[in-house]
């Protein structure tokens, strides 16, 4: 259970945070406008300070914007009523940021946060207390739904403010001990640069891991890093060296290239290494905000917070730049920094600005750049291959299971998402695929009977597993599997195939009998599983035909009925399976051109009753008057079969005829119908 609620935190942060992408667009593309204003010199004084204003202003809203996304992700997941829910986030975060010590530095730095965090203490509380009867003020519907729940909310909402004042309380402790740790061990960068520079480095980053801005966090360890920039400036200006080589403006050029955690680095890794489209998408649209050290968008989209995949490199990259930098500087292969660039401003005028002009920086800046692509490559690599499990062959189908994470639920490529869940269930599909991978797989073929001329005329094609001891296994027991490892359209192919080879070899044996295959939502969207299925088709012109679920065409989007065009124009008719059980059954009748439906079995059940028998008459007089075929499935009685004979251009499947039947036994059946 706890396994559970953890997994469900993290992927309401992480959808929470996609869904602020936007917001986060406009605040660091405004960053981004600020520093090229700045740069170039254009613009007056009053719009830059606007400016600054305005992308200060969006970034205190951050905490606020992260409380109301996440929480509404997590009402969905409690089944409580988003909008008040979002509502109270606000509330609560506002009474949280009261409760703590406002005016101090470390705690206006933790309310991203107490953001991110709060929704995940409140929500399950709220939804806890929610279900004790004793806080329902409203037992009955008064006035309506929407009334009765916003009522409900009232004594639940009361008694959780309170365990936010806790968790507020707890939190400002907190931030007290750490703010007085922080202050007793100032950074000492004369006396011990290199252990200083580290120790900021190393922080700065693991606050950023936990939704905490670093420079902030580390506002008393700012201070000493910008004396000794102001200290190593006077010095050089009067001729004399730098004093140290540890500074705020050594860390901006050289340390955190790209921003906290040295991301251009992941930027460029994610870029030239990964294959998955939304990283791929985060990352060109942080490349240009990387390059002026501006990295929001990338560590709240990614996500960097909580991503644990890549908490490693998040502070290896900075300490390895940090280190290589250093030595290469006291080295005196380039300049120390001593003036401090413009932020935000670009790579390579930043490094070249913060030297005096020192080309070899632009080097150097450059080297760091490769380091931190070297130490993220590795992590994006194994992200792209945790995307890939092994490979496993089923040779009765003649395919394999070699799943990547965006094609199917368990595997997916979100280092969030089910974090804790996926790789034991992904275990578990391999083990099952494992065991049926050897096991025959072959079809069954079941009969349709024309009413009119009492023959088989067709047969519905059933997909069937056998296993070394002759037992057979429905598609009931096999299919969800094969659903969750995403080879539906692989099996969809074989069955189609395997019906084409299996329909050459009665034709050979003078049975002019066409073919019924089901074929899936994924297939019939797909415009490569349909060009492959025309050609295996060609061989066979006008033999098969196929079934596609009202699932299927729930979208109405232009490749179904592009496809369905193209399998016509290969001579094979399509039906709608299990016709009257959708939502909009008759309105899928316009828009696509369908040759038949299938009655489903559910409305033959119900002909022993009067009414019964009056509705499923009105979908024989719609199919009449559209000049639709009928295929009338699960008729298992003499009686169906008598009710159902009384209507033209109706094929009738189910036990009544026959059974389901392997090859074989199939033809002779046929054979003996004739």
């Amino acid at each position: 259970m706890l396994k559970r609620t953890i997994s469900m935190s993290l992927k309401a942060i992480r959808n929470g945070m996609l869904w602020l992408v936007p917001c986060l667009m406009i605040s660091s593309f405004i960053g981004l406008a600020t520093g090229v204003l700045d740069i170039l010199n254009i613009g007056s004084d009053e719009t830059h300070l606007m400016l600054n204003i305005l992308r200060h202003e969006l970034v205190a809203l951050y905490p606020y914007l992260f409380c109301t996304s996440i929480s509404t992700m997590m009402a969905i997941q409690w089944r409580l009523p988003r909008t008040p829910i979002g509502m109270l986030s606000i509330v609560y975060l506002a009474l949280a940021h009261q409760v703590m010590d406002t005016g101090s530095q470390m705690v206006s730095s933790m309310m991203t946060f107490v953001g991110i965090t709060l929704p995940l203490l409140f929500v399950p509380v709220l939804a806890a207390i929610k279900e004790r009867k004793w806080t329902k003020i409203l037992r009955v519907d008064v006035g309506g739904e929407l009334v009765q729940d916003s009522m409900n909310l009232i004594i639940p909402s009361i008694l959780c403010s309170f365990v936010v004042i806790v968790y507020s309380l707890a939190l400002d402790g907190i931030s007290g001990f750490f703010e007085f740790i922080w202050l007793r061990e100032s950074l000492d960068v004369f006396s011990q640069p290199l252990q200083s520079g580290l120790f900021y480095s190393a922080f700065n980053s693991l606050f950023w891991f936990v939704g905490i801005n670093g420079y902030y966090a580390l506002s008393s360890m700012v201070e000493p890093l910008n004396e000794a920039l102001e200290f190593n400036h006077s010095l050089v200006q009067v001729g004399a060296d730098p004093a140290t080589i540890i500074n705020m403006s050594f860390l901006s050029s050289f340390v955190f290239i790209g921003g906290s955690g040295a991301t251009l680095g992941l930027i460029c890794a994610i870029l030239l290494f990964s294959s998955d489209k939304r990283m791929r998408l985060i990352a060109f649209a942080s490349l240009p905000l990387g390059i002026l050290g501006i990295n929001e968008l990338l560590m709240f989209s990614l996500p960097l917070i909580f991503n644990l995949r890549l908490l490693v490199p998040l502070v290896l990259a900075p300490a390895a730049n940090l280190l290589i930098s250093y030595l290469i500087i006291e080295a005196d292969w380039v300049s120390a920094a001593s003036y401090m660039a413009p932020i935000p401003s670009p790579m390579f005028f930043n490094a070249y600005i913060s030297t005096g002009g020192d080309p070899f920086s632009i080097v150097l800046q450059l080297l760091g750049l490769l380091v931190s692509l070297l130490i993220y490559t590795p992590f994006v690599v194994f992200m792209e291959r945790s995307s890939q499990s092994e490979v496993i062959y089923i040779p009765s189908l003649d395919t394999t299971l070699d799943r990547r994470e965006e094609e199917a639920y368990i595997l997916s490529t979100d280092p969030v998402n089910e974090a804790l869940t996926r790789g034991t269930e992904y275990q578990g599909l391999v083990k099952k695929i494992r065991r049926i991978r050897e096991r025959e797989f072959f079809l069954e073929y079941q009969p349709q009977k024309s009413v009119s001329t009492e023959k088989i005329v067709s047969a519905e094609a059933l997909i069937r597993i056998r296993d070394n001891f002759g037992n057979v296994e429905q598609p009931g027991k096999f299919m969800p599997l094969f659903e969750k490892a995403g080879l539906l359209k692989e099996i969809d192919l074989w069955v189609v195939g395997r019906a084409v080879e299996d329909s050459k070899i009665w034709r050979e044996k003078g049975l002019n009998l066409q073919v019924c295959v089901n074929i899936g939502s994924k297939t019939i969207s797909s415009m490569t599983a349909v060009d492959k299925i025309i050609e295996l088709i060609s061989q066979v012109p006008g033999v098969v035909s196929f079934e596609i679920t009202e699932e299927s065409l729930v979208n109405h989007n232009n490749k179904v009925e592009t496809n369905i065009g193209k399998l016509h124009d290969a001579g094979s008719e399509v039906h709608i399976d299990d016709f009257g059980t959708g939502f909009s059954s008759l309105s899928y009748l316009n828009h696509f051109e369908i040759d038949a439906i299938k009655i489903d079995r559910s409305f033959v059940l119900a002909l022993g009753s009067e009414r019964g028998q009056k509705v499923f008459s009105s979908l024989m007089g719609i199919a009449d008057q559209l000049e639709l075929g009928v295929i009338v499935e699960g008729v298992e009685t003499q009686a169906q079969s008598d009710f159902v004979g009384q209507f033209n251009r109706v094929l009738v499947q189910g036990w009544a005829v026959s059974r389901s039947l392997p090859l074989e036994q199939f033809i002779k059946f046929a054979k003996e119908s004739k």
